[in-house]
């Protein structure tokens, strides 16, 4: 009975599941919502958005995909690699143009922050990706003579 008087007693400042609860031993509450949650996109954000994606697939996944699988296939018949018993050439021409389809988005991030980057003065998303580029990357300095 006295250790259940002494369990009400003691103060519950927080409800974390540290061995003290008290408001020393608790981390303290942060807002864990992005800011950026509930952002919409403008036409043209989502006009570029677009373009860059249509482009990186035709441009690079499409192109490195099929390259990628062609070599496969070409190690496969020229008995570099070995098929699969049951499913022949098919696992390692889809894992190669799986390859292929994150190497044309990866080799594609570059020209995507470009685009962005150019949105009129008005875009949210333009302005954010200014401030970083501009945050990240430094102008050069001059050459001494």
């Amino acid at each position: 009975m006295s250790g259940s008087k002494k369990n009400e007693s003691k103060e519950e400042s927080c409800s974390c599941y540290a061995e003290s609860r008290t408001k020393e031993s608790c981390a303290p509450i942060r807002n864990v919502t992005h800011p950026l949650r509930y952002y919409e996109f403008t036409q043209e954000e989502m006009k570029a958005l677009e373009e860059c994606d249509r482009e990186s697939f035709y441009g690079r996944c499409l192109p490195f995909s099929a390259i990628l699988a062609s070599l496969t296939y070409a190690a496969i018949k020229n008995d570099i690699l070995r098929t699969h018993q049951h499913f022949g050439p098919v696992p390692k021409m889809m894992a190669a143009a799986i390859v292929g389809y994150v190497l044309g988005r990866l080799s594609y991030q570059g020209r995507y922050d470009e685009r962005l980057r150019e949105l009129p003065p008005n875009s949210h998303l333009g302005n954010v990706l200014r401030k970083y580029h501009a945050a990240n990357n430094p102008p050069p300095k001059p050459a001494k003579k």
